[in-house]
């Protein structure tokens, strides 16, 4: 999400059970195809670093393509704080700086959104999830505030044609987002001490679920998807120099973990064409 040296505060609650990751859930080709319209590569994980090399992720091998690098006109020496991937593959790019931009994942063009701070939200995560289970209509939702070292974001619905923000509610620490095509939001909340992941609830912020996990440390860097039925961590701590790649899966528990040397990834997007089960 971030490249920020910070300590994120407060708690997020609610009973600990499996999300759905079964009905509803649109792969009715049975590939991760998401209603109709969804190319290939709009069913991928891409991932930006601090360093603005956009890269594809591939989950099931964890290799990274990289794509070359974004030129996006960022005021003030800004670099890549967060990102969402749409059902059409665009990769809309957050900076320091509090700039949306617009960028066409085969060529990198960008182009600056008319975004501007609203609702006290300047830097944010985000994540595009489904209205409907299986459904082919997207809410790019966003949560955040002035910078994540405070202990409540403002989650919020962004349109990605008026720039517009609506208040959803507040939420209960700072997270990474990302949504599914079976209409879910989950938030990764990176913590020196209690990192977790919770689904949030889409009308006023609250967790659903919350699942603790075991890797405490204080976050410098992070990112969040979910593909095939698992959760992706993408996270940097402490004195590490290079990301750290974690999967869990539908229940919060862990699978794999991976080093990304050379990497310090701040921002991950993954459509609602992306395959919700395997």
């Amino acid at each position: 999400m971030k490249f920020f040296l910070c300590a994120l505060l407060a708690a997020c609650g609610g009973p600990s059970d499996r999300p759905t990751t079964d009905g509803g859930n649109g792969n009715g080709d049975g590939n991760g195809q998401n209603g109709d319209g969804c190319s290939d590569e709009a069913k991928s994980v891409y991932v930006v670093d601090q360093n603005n090399t956009l890269s594809r992720f591939d989950p099931p091998t964890k290799a990274f393509t990289d794509l070359g690098q974004l030129n996006c006109p960022a005021s003030g020496g800004a670099t890549p704080f967060s990102m969402g991937i749409d059902r059409t593959a665009v990769a809309w790019v957050l900076y320091s700086s509090g700039e949306l931009f617009r960028v066409d994942t085969t060529s990198l063009n960008c182009t600056k959104s008319t975004w501007t701070s609203q609702l006290g939200i300047q830097q944010f995560g985000m994540g595009f999830s489904t209205d409907a289970a299986g459904g082919n209509v997207d809410t790019l939702f966003i949560a955040g505030g002035s910078g994540p070292t405070q202990p409540t974001s403002q989650l919020a619905k962004l349109s990605t044609t008026t720039f517009q923000a609506q208040g959803v509610g507040t939420v209960q620490g700072w997270p990474e987002l990302t949504g599914t095509g079976n209409a879910e939001l989950w938030g990764f909340f990176p913590d020196a001490t209690s990192p977790r992941i919770a689904q949030l609830d889409k009308t006023n912020g609250s967790a659903l679920k919350t699942y603790p996990l075991t890797i405490a440390g204080m976050p410098t860097a992070w990112a969040f998807a979910f593909w095939g039925g698992d959760f992706w961590v993408f996270l940097m701590k402490g004195l590490e120099t290079s990301t750290t790649i974690y999967q869990y899966d539908a229940t919060g528990q862990p699978k794999s973990m991976k080093m990304a040397p050379g990497r310090t990834i701040v921002g991950a997007g993954v459509s609602t064409c992306a395959p919700v089960i395997l």
